[in-house]
């Protein structure tokens, strides 16, 4: 066990030396955010990881329309993003994406109506397909469902991607909910391990996106706003706009706490989770306007067109106790 009082006397430290809050969860951004625990408890902390990774990105009215059927352009495109299958784009906006899960092997062909709903069923043959072409290990040889004798549904059964309805019960006719899928897109971007990043990659990218950390608090100090003007400038662009804007958002609101802002430094940092698309980087940071140290951060990276990007960060949550566990920072 870690010691308490000295690990969340850090923390509070931490709290008034950082740019993020204590729980910066991405998904106080949305409108509907208690459905994820009245409507799908099942499933809300890989809801919430999937928010945070921004592998779910919900409605441009800041909606989550978790009980809507996700359409087969939206999964298509989200598949595509976790495993950066590439693709021509055409005159729709999901094309490359579809155009690039065909020529991985993951959907047959390009036909049928994208905007319908997409059933469980195809979702699961999409995903036997995806483990296939991706090299995901078989969990579960046993594994199968009583409503299909689809062979790929089932593969996804036993790679641990597609779970059923009920026990053995896939619920093929259903459509597949984005509350649902969210979960599943979780459990496809930490399945995928077929070609991980190096360390040292995730960790250049966790120097850089406290520098660009440093540059919106920089900005802020002098502003006073929640303008996001400064992106464009950002020396590395190894935060993604959507985590700005939510930071920027809580600065402004406690712009006249008296809370001064600070500089950070990255003086060490540890990579607790790495798959192909999504990461989790721990580091110990370093307060340079008072030249001492700070609590540790946790933050979550996400692959973007081929870039590592920041997508959520800052002081550590229950939930990330066993990242900073496992690089050895508590016991």
């Amino acid at each position: 066990m870690f010691k308490k009082p000295a690990f969340f006397a850090a923390l509070v430290v931490m709290l008034f030396a950082f740019t993020v809050p204590a729980h910066a969860e991405m998904e106080y951004r949305f409108s509907d955010k208690g459905t994820i625990n009245t409507d799908f408890s099942w499933g809300a902390n890989d809801i919430i990881e999937a928010i945070d990774f921004e592998l779910y990105a919900g409605y441009p009215d800041n909606t989550l329309g978790l009980n809507n059927n996700m359409t087969r352009a939206e999964f298509a495109a989200v598949l595509n993003r976790i495993v950066d299958a590439g693709g021509t784009p055409g005159p729709n906006w999901y094309d490359g994406a579809v155009d690039g899960l065909v020529k991985a092997g993951v959907i047959p062909d390009k036909g049928g109506n994208w905007d319908a709903p997409i059933t469980r069923l195809e979702a699961a043959k999409w995903l036997g397909r995806l483990a296939k072409a991706y090299q995901v290990a078989v969990k579960d040889q046993g594994a199968t469902f009583t409503d299909t004798s689809d062979p790929d549904a089932i593969y996804a059964n036993k790679a641990g991607l597609m779970k059923g309805v009920s026990p053995g019960v896939l619920g093929a006719n259903q459509n597949l909910l984005r509350g649902e899928a969210a979960v599943l897109l979780l459990r496809v971007a930490k399945s995928v391990d077929n070609n991980l990043p190096s360390d040292d990659e995730l960790k250049q990218a966790m120097v850089e996106a406290i520098g660009d950390v440093n540059a919106d608090t920089a900005d802020f100090e002098v502003k006073r706003n929640v303008d996001l003007g400064f992106y464009d400038k950002l020396p590395y662009k190894r935060v993604t706009k959507n985590y700005f804007e939510f930071e920027r958002k809580f600065l402004y609101a406690l712009k006249d706490d008296g809370r001064k802002n600070y500089q950070l430094e990255v003086k060490e940092a540890f990579v607790a989770e790495k798959h192909n698309g999504i990461a989790i980087v721990v580091t110990k940071l370093w307060n340079k306007d008072l030249n001492g140290p700070v609590s540790p951060g946790v933050a979550r990276f996400k692959k973007i067109d081929g870039r590592w990007m920041m997508t959520q960060g800052g002081i550590p949550e229950n939930r990330d106790l066993k990242y900073l566990q496992q690089v050895g920072i508590i016991k």
